[in-house]
Parts: structure tokens; C-alpha cells; sequence
């Protein structure tokens, strides 16, 4: 099995929550799980490790990331203000057919039922909204501060209070920036991101 099956299986895992947050990740027994040496291991953890989904600990082990509940928070706060201006900035350049792009990634989004899937559809939708604000190193930064913030989509089916509300607020932000109104679209987008980050009790982030 190469460092890239490996990375993927684990990614899974992580995003699944079946490796929830915290959780050690030995080269040992991962490399027995996955009958293979130590060397493709230590290559998908590192590959996990640059894309934020694990951390180094003080003692140099390796475990799953994790963010408390004033880390989210902060992290969507930075998010808002990015991500805003980036729909600011794409707005007026948006060409109607980034607007059909959008829409249609956003219904795909409400019906898709597989996890990996679902982010798929995400990332691309909100890139859709952003692809025209003609900074390339901003929408690197989104996709950094994404990685960092990921949800268990797994946790999160077609039919659920989270999923039907995150489908609401994608057609509310749709409907402002197809009216040319950026103020709307961009308080829309810093209200959604807001209640990605801090569910209602019962939900999930």
C-alpha cells in the first residue's frame, strides 16, 4: 500500500470522526494495520500533518487535530473576514455562467449523500463565488483556513437540521449575489460561516 492509499484511508478516518480529535497516531500500529513498513506511513502522516488534519505534540508524537470551541470560533472569525472580502472583491467580475456553476454545485450539494462527495461539492461551491476576485494568494489562504476548519461531513445527512440549514443559507448567499447586492451576499456568507462553526446543541459543526 503506498503513502498516498495510506494518507487517504486515514483522511477518511479523520474526517468520519472515527479518529476523533486527539487521538495518537503510532507509525507501529498503523503500519501493522495497513501491512506495511514504517516508511510509507511516515510518509501519508506527513502529507496529513501539512495539511493540518495532524499535529505534533510537544513530546513529538503525532495526533489527530482537534479545535476547542474559542478555536473554531477565531478561526471563523478570520474566515468571515477573509472569505468576505474575497466575495467582495468576485462579485462584480462574476460572469452568469460562475453564478450557473454555483447553483448547480449548490443543489448537488443538498442531495449528495456520500461524505467525501459533500466536501467536494463545498469547496467547489464557495470557490465558484470567490474564482473571480483576481487574488490568487487570498483563495490559497481560504483553502489553508478550510483544511484547518474541516466538518465531519459524515456526520452530517441529507434530511438533518445542520444539512437543511446550511442548504438555506448557500441559496440566500446565491440569491444576493445574483442581485449584484454585495453587501447582503457578504453579511450572508459571515452569517453562514458563523453557524457552521458554532452549531445549535444537537447539531453537528
Amino acid at each position: 500500500m503506498d503513502p498516498n492509499s495510506i494518507a487517504d484511508a486515514l483522511r477518511r478516518d479523520i474526517e468520519a470522526r472515527l479518529l476523533p480529535p486527539d487521538t495518537a497516531l503510532r507509525q507501529e500500529s498503523l503500519a501493522e494495520r495497513f501491512g506495511v513498513s514504517r516508511q510509507p506511513v511516515r510518509q501519508a502522516l506527513d502529507r496529513l500533518l501539512a495539511e493540518g488534519l495532524v499535529v505534533r505534540r510537544s513530546d513529538r508524537s503525532l495526533a489527530v487535530a482537534g479545535l476547542s470551541a474559542s478555536e473554531g470560533l477565531e478561526l471563523a472569525a478570520l474566515r468571515i473576514l477573509v472569505e468576505g472580502e474575497a466575495l467582495r472583491l468576485s462579485l462584480p467580475r462574476m460572469e452568469p455562467r460562475d453564478l450557473r456553476r454555483a447553483t448547480r454545485l449548490a443543489d448537488d450539494l443538498a442531495e449528495e449523500e456520500d461524505p467525501a462527495a459533500i466536501e467536494e461539492l463545498d469547496v467547489a461551491f464557495h470557490a465558484a463565488l470567490y474564482g473571480a476576485c483576481g487574488n490568487a494568494r487570498m483563495l490559497r489562504l481560504i483553502d489553508s483556513l478550510r483544511r484547518e476548519g474541516r466538518r465531519a461531513y459524515a456526520l452530517q445527512p441529507p434530511g438533518s437540521a445542520f444539512r437543511a440549514a446550511m442548504a438555506e443559507q448557500h441559496e440566500a448567499i446565491l440569491t444576493a449575489c445574483r442581485a449584484g447586492d454585495a453587501a447582503a451576499a457578504v453579511a450572508t456568507l459571515a452569517a453562514h460561516l458563523r453557524a457552521a462553526a458554532d452549531p445549535q446543541p444537537g447539531e453537528t459543526p
